[in-house]
């Protein structure tokens, strides 16, 4: 059977973003991960990804849909001077919540125009600095 997401779990998701009303949840089969997506005041969807690790939840990551446009400078510098140059389609701005960095999912178009399934490159921001994840 699923497992249920219980009131630690949404109390844990709340505290990684304060703003944020969550709208549904969902849980792993094996039932250590949870996602929790909601919206922020200004309308922006965020997801809440959580695992469970010794009967205690804790969130890992914040993720949510940004504009190319509006990624620091540095990130979209970092992102251009690497060898496979491309202008994503979609971007995904996740927050690591252990350090606070900042990794940036770019998903270039495929034939029909539409985001590839997974990250064709991601670019850490921290503290400043930007480099491409290998």
């Amino acid at each position: 059977p699923p497992t249920l997401v219980t009131k630690a779990m949404t109390e844990v998701a709340a505290a990684a973003a304060a703003s944020v009303t969550s709208t549904r949840g969902e849980v792993s089969t094996r039932g250590d991960q949870y996602e929790d997506n909601g919206t922020l005041p200004n309308g922006d969807e965020i997801e809440i990804d959580m695992v469970q690790s010794n009967g205690a939840w804790t969130a890992i990551e914040i993720q949510r849909d940004v504009a190319w446009s509006s990624v620091p400078e540095l990130v979209r510098a970092t992102a251009a001077a690497a060898p496979d140059l491309f202008e994503p389609v979609r971007v995904i701005e996740s927050t690591q919540v252990a350090d606070g960095s900042i990794v940036y999912e770019l998903f270039r178009a495929t034939e029909d125009g539409i985001p590839s399934r997974g990250p064709d490159m991601e670019v850490r921001w921290h503290e400043g600095s930007a480099e491409v994840v290998p």
